[in-house]
């Protein structure tokens, strides 16, 4: 009886040995998701970084504008300085999410500190309510501030990557704005030239 049922055995461990039916299957099940993973974290962060430098791009194309004076000569409301920002935007961009502050700083030092842009998450009240426009004369140093919320496609792609054992998350760099948004800001500091 025993002798009977180790045969038996055998010629199933045989028969498993020999069907590779399902072995691709397998195999790509371990393989699969990580791939997928990959391929997506790779393809978020390629746009958000594509949408980090056309925002930069666009202002400081559209800072040459005050800088040279054509804004102050041209008489351009922030209406129509922000249309002369969106139409350097590729078009994946949506210019009604922009925002523009523009003042005049008293020295170079002055205008490192920037706007803070960023409220729990949100854009704060003085980003999209109390913006200035300020593109002083000749010779005034001004600093001109973009922002712009790039939504994530994959918000919680980044939350898989905690950090276990530590108490804390890993740093979510890519979804620096909220749980699913990337605060894009561009930024130009100059001086005007002497156009008067």
């Amino acid at each position: 009886m025993i002798l009977k049922l180790n045969r038996t055995l055998g010629r199933v461990r045989r028969r498993f040995r020999k069907d590779e039916d399902g072995a691709t299957a397998v195999e790509f099940a371990f393989v699969g998701a990580p791939f997928l993973f990959l391929m997506m974290a790779t393809f978020e962060t390629g746009l958000t970084l594509f949408s980090e430098y056309a925002v930069q791009s666009a202002t400081t194309s559209a800072s040459r504008l005050i800088r040279t004076g054509q804004a102050h000569s041209g008489g351009f409301s922030k209406a129509e300085f922000q249309n002369q920002l969106c139409a350097k935007l590729p078009a994946m961009l949506d210019c009604g999410k922009i925002y523009i502050n523009v003042e005049v700083r008293n020295n170079f030092a002055d205008a490192s500190n920037r706007t803070d842009a960023s409220d729990g998450g949100e854009l704060s009240d003085g980003v999209i309510n109390g913006a200035a426009y300020d593109i002083g004369n000749a010779g005034d140093i001004v600093i001109v501030e973009t922002f712009y919320e790039w939504n994530l496609f994959t918000p919680n792609l980044m939350q898989l990557l905690n950090i276990k054992g530590t108490g804390a998350p890993a740093p979510n760099w890519l979804a620096n704005h909220g749980e699913d948004k990337h605060l894009v800001r561009g930024v130009a500091v100059f001086r005007n030239e002497p156009f008067d």
